[in-house]
């Protein structure tokens, strides 16, 4: 199965991003982990309805589905995220009356 799923996500967790570029990064990560863990779940549909039955495995067909979704939602979200970041102003940027532009 390659590398430890467990030690995957431990690597996710961390600091609160603090930038734009750490949220992307941080957003980049957890999709390519949702996607390979929307894999593994629908890989399981096949074995589960021939071990264990159709009910399980529908189970499991609803299980993929909602990993799949999941990843798309955070596709989304990254996407949002990286266009922000394009249009964001410069750090340091000041409006006419001096205040720090957000």
């Amino acid at each position: 199965m390659g590398v430890d799923p467990q030690v995957e996500l431990a690597a996710l967790q961390g600091d609160v991003p603090r930038s734009s570029a750490e949220l992307v990064e941080r957003l980049t990560e957890l999709a390519r982990f949702a996607s390979r863990w929307s894999d593994l779940v629908s890989e399981l549909q096949e074995p589960t309805r021939r071990l264990v039955g159709t009910a399980a495995a529908a189970s499991v067909a609803v299980a993929a589905r909602r990993a799949e979704e999941a990843f798309l939602e955070l596709e989304v979200t990254l996407g949002d995220a990286q266009a922000a970041r394009r249009t964001l102003p410069s750090v340091g940027m000041k409006s006419e009356d001096d205040q720090p532009v957000v």
